[in-house]
């Protein structure tokens, strides 16, 4: 079974526009943004901890759309909406950070980065 079989929009990610589309985003970004951002380069071989992805079928990169299109075609296909995040960062961290409705990340500061944080309003 597909790890896209329960969303209807599961054949967007199928087709050989969107295989070229990561392909084209990844040669721009090959790792993880979230992971460049805390110092690590991640090419989809290591953990969120920086070590090695011990788990094979772990072992690859997310194009994730950062605003999720939720069905809006001109967010799936918006470059400008994608980003490479490992599968850490976006199965545990960005989903979390979406039901939860605001990222818990912080600066050298310690203070929340995300504007719509409790911290923050």
């Amino acid at each position: 079974m597909s790890r896209y079989s329960s969303n209807p929009l599961s054949k967007l990610y199928r087709t050989a526009g969107w295989r070229r589309a990561r392909a084209a985003h990844l040669g721009v970004e090959p790792v993880c943004r979230l992971c460049r951002a805390a110092g690590i380069l991640n090419d989809g071989s290591l953990t969120v901890a920086g070590e090695t992805q011990r788990d094979g079928r772990r072992r690859f990169l997310v194009v994730d759309h950062i605003v999720p299109h939720r069905g809006d075609l001109a967010l799936f296909w918006d470059p400008g909406n994608w980003q490479t995040l490992c599968p850490d960062h976006h199965d545990i961290t960005k989903q979390r950070d979406e039901q939860r409705g605001f990222s818990n990340a912080r600066g050298a500061d310690g203070w929340p980065l995300d504007p719509r944080h409790p911290a923050n309003r």
